[in-house]
């Protein structure tokens, strides 16, 4: 129970960022959780590496370069994982 804010903060967090930073048709409470931003055409190869310098840059993280797959960048949930993982 004592993540489930930080968890919050985090997704809240990656959602603004790509709803400021990408052009969709989502909003905050429509954009998918557990989906691709790649494969929604949300994020191009560009955009990823932006949303990883985001993230590293904002929870002072690094994300080696074999930890970029679609097991850990593949949804917002992963991600959230991911940082969850590496913050605590």
């Amino acid at each position: 129970m004592t993540n489930e804010k930080p968890l919050q903060s985090i997704q809240e967090t990656i959602v603004s960022y790509v709803l400021e930073n990408h052009i969709s048709e989502y909003t905050a409470d429509t954009l998918p959780l557990d989906q691709s931003l790649f494969e929604l055409d949300i994020l191009d190869s560009m955009g990823i590496i932006e949303l990883i310098a985001f993230i590293e840059t904002t929870w002072s993280i690094t994300i080696e370069d074999t930890e970029i797959t679609t097991e850990n960048l593949g949804s917002i949930n992963k991600m959230i994982t991911l940082i969850n993982e590496k913050t605590s």
